[in-house]
């Protein structure tokens, strides 16, 4: 065996180049980039829309799956409660070119699932789940409501839309998925409800990828003679003319009481003729009456 020893002087060099390569190796290197598949996008581009006088869309964050999109649309917010308004949409199906290498789980609304996401998106609020249905246009979604201790209401919603039809294991199969966080000050229960019962989707998925189904048949009433079709919700009895106007409502005017008249001055006779006259006591009268003179006299 050969042993080969360097002078002290030879290692300290090498040390000092090989610090000097991996030193200007860093500084050559590529600078840190933004990723693609995550950013901003145009407010009108957003997937999902609040209803006409909701909230305004102050921004929309986007992040592309292997298997979806999914945007999160920032909503204005005027309340004393930490977080922010928005609505999370994430569609699921065949997402094109540039598409991530990460895969969004698409599950089942599961109870537990739906409480870790009320405790994360409203801390501090007791959100109570309400167990009655509710259905908009795209199909049922479920609920829950609180109150802040500021007092303003909080409303989070929630609702999976996909087609029975495309339901096979081989089949292409698209569905939809839809958040709702909304806390407002002075807001009622109803009128955050709205916000659910009138969101619109903004997308669309190819046919085959359709996860709202198929279009219901019309009324087969419709168009065929001695058939009668009303409004189902009974507004028909009310019609469409302008309501009867109210009638005038009568007020009390209530007036002082008039003080009562004065009575009327007592004519005094004229004196006859010839007679004497009285002069009034000083005072009554400035004007002097003179008597008049007797017929024939001088």
């Amino acid at each position: 065996m050969v042993l080969a020893f360097f002078p002290r002087w030879h290692v300290c060099s090498a040390a000092a180049l090989s610090f000097c390569v991996l030193t200007l190796a860093g500084c050559g290197g590529p600078a840190v980039t933004r990723h693609a598949l995550n950013g901003s996008v145009e407010p009108a581009k957003a997937f999902a829309l609040p209803p006409p006088g909701g909230p305004a869309v102050t921004g929309v964050i986007e992040r592309t799956y292997s298997n979806a999109i999914q945007q999160e649309i920032v909503l204005a917010s005027d309340t004393a409660v930490s977080g922010q308004n928005m609505i999370r949409i994430q569609i699921f199906g065949r997402t094109g070119q540039g598409a991530g290498t990460s895969r969004a789980g698409d599950p089942f609304l599961a109870s537990s699932d739906i409480g870790r996401e009320l405790r994360a998106y409203f801390p501090g609020v007791a959100m109570r789940r309400s167990p009655l249905y509710a259905q908009n246009s795209y199909g049922p979604f479920g609920y829950a409501v609180g109150t802040h201790g500021s007092g303003d209401m909080c409303l989070y919603g929630w609702q999976r839309m996909t087609s029975a039809k495309n339901a096979g294991p081989f089949s292409p199969q698209g569905s939809i998925q839809v958040r709702m966080r909304i806390c407002q000050r002075g807001a009622s229960e109803r009128s955050l409800l709205a916000m659910m019962y009138g969101y619109t989707i903004n997308a669309s998925l190819p046919g085959g990828w359709n996860p709202y189904g198929n279009a219901p048949d019309p009324d087969p009433r419709l168009g065929r003679t001695g058939q009668t079709v009303n409004p189902a919700d009974g507004s028909w009895v009310d019609g469409v003319a302008e309501p009867a106007p109210q009638p005038a409502v009568r007020r009390t005017v209530r007036t002082s009481a008039s003080p009562p008249p004065k009575p009327a001055a007592e004519a005094v006779p004229a004196p006859p003729a010839g007679a004497p006259v009285v002069p009034p006591p000083p005072g009554e009268g400035s004007v002097p009456i003179v008597p008049t003179p007797p017929p024939g006299g001088g």
